[in-house]
């Protein structure tokens, strides 16, 4: 693994990722150009050869801002997008989709298109980009409207969702396994539906087996396991979980995504009190995603974990889009943004390339 000045050294996620994209190089565009932390990870990503940065904002502005800093933009493309000879094919395209969707025409196309996270959304539709991290210098909710154009499927039932991924050292010292959570939903819905749990449990679960090239167990979260809390109403999430198994089988992946659940986060985690709680076979591996009965427990527990200090937290990673893009905080720092970027990297990557033989199935 290798190590970059003024960044925390790569881990047992960040280092697979980074040899992953050194023979997939990728094109990660970022919408908030403008940022010193953005000129760092770009100087990084380029260093590392992971990739070509993309930097939508002001030439000037940025070039300068990475001359204070001391701060390479070889191999950096920057992009004013008002400037940009593909605006008007960007317009056009939007204003087709608009009609499609029976939207109308909107009356300022240019402008829209011209704002940072749509721009650097056409460049991926059009194949001229792969993946996008935005938000570090936007509010969330900016950057969800915005990418909400740009669902895979517009149906309730397939919302927009939000994947936050944890490293937790000790977790992998106690319990076992490398320590590495998918957590999901963790920015979107606040109170899910039957469908919408068993939907982001199954996408959450592709993303997971993409990433660590495994088969992967999904916890289906709740206070209660099998039943163990009568009074609980715990059976929507019992209902997430048949449908999640249903559509697993349906996919062909039983043997690589294995759901289990309604199912207490101890138990999950814990061989010992899954044998006490699920009274089956031993756990032979921690749950690799969990997946939150609501917004305000996942949100919960997310921002608790972070707070150990060992924690590393990348994303969040959206889901249900038509490209890998990820919303990152404004406070985010350059090891979380750099680390995020691998991750959606490696997202554009095809999967039968990383993996050409397969994974091993989870008995």
């Amino acid at each position: 693994m290798s190590d970059w000045q003024g960044f925390s050294p790569l881990n047992d996620f960040t280092g697979p990722l980074l040899d992953n994209l050194k023979r997939h190089p990728k094109r990660i565009v970022f919408p908030e150009g403008e940022d010193v932390r953005v000129l760092r990870v770009s100087e990084r990503f380029v260093n590392e050869q992971a990739g070509v940065p993309i930097l939508l904002g002001r030439k000037e502005i940025i070039r300068r801002m990475a001359e204070m800093n001391g701060i390479s933009l070889k191999f950096v493309r920057i992009i004013e997008p008002e400037k940009s000879s593909d605006l008007q094919m960007f317009c056009d395209r939007y204003e087709r989709a608009e009609q499609m969707f029976g939207n109308g025409l909107p009356m300022n196309t240019r402008e829209i298109v011209s704002e940072p996270v749509h721009f650097a959304a056409m460049m991926v539709l059009y194949g001229q980009a792969d993946a996008i991290v935005a938000g570090n210098m936007k509010r969330v909710a900016s950057v969800f409207r915005a990418v909400n154009k740009y669902r895979q499927d517009p149906v309730p039932t397939k919302p927009l969702f939000a994947i936050s991924i944890v490293m937790v050292p000790e977790f992998a010292e106690k319990f076992g396994g490398r320590g590495i959570y998918f957590l999901a939903d963790t920015g979107v819905t606040a109170d899910p539906t039957v469908e919408n749990m068993a939907y982001f449990a199954v996408e959450t679960a592709k993303m997971a087996r993409h990433m660590l090239g495994k088969s992967v167990r999904v916890a289906m979260l709740s206070a209660s396991t099998d039943g163990s809390v009568p009074e609980l109403a715990a059976d929507r999430t019992r209902a997430a979980t048949a449908l999640a198994r249903s559509v697993v089988e349906k996919e062909c992946l039983d043997n690589e995504i294995t759901v289990e659940g309604e199912i207490q986060i101890d138990a999950a985690l814990s061989p010992d009190s899954y044998s006490v709680r699920v009274h089956r076979t031993s756990l032979l591996q921690p749950s690799d995603v969990w997946v939150f009965p609501t917004l305000d427990a996942a949100d919960i527990s997310k921002k608790l974990i972070c707070m150990m200090p060992s924690v590393c937290n990348y994303g969040l990673i959206l889901g249900g889009l038509l490209f890998p893009i990820a919303q990152l905080p404004r406070l985010t720092d350059e090891d979380r943004m750099f680390g995020t970027a691998l991750v959606v990297g490696n997202e554009a990557i095809k999967f039968h390339l990383l993996y050409p033989q397969g994974v091993a199935p989870l008995y």
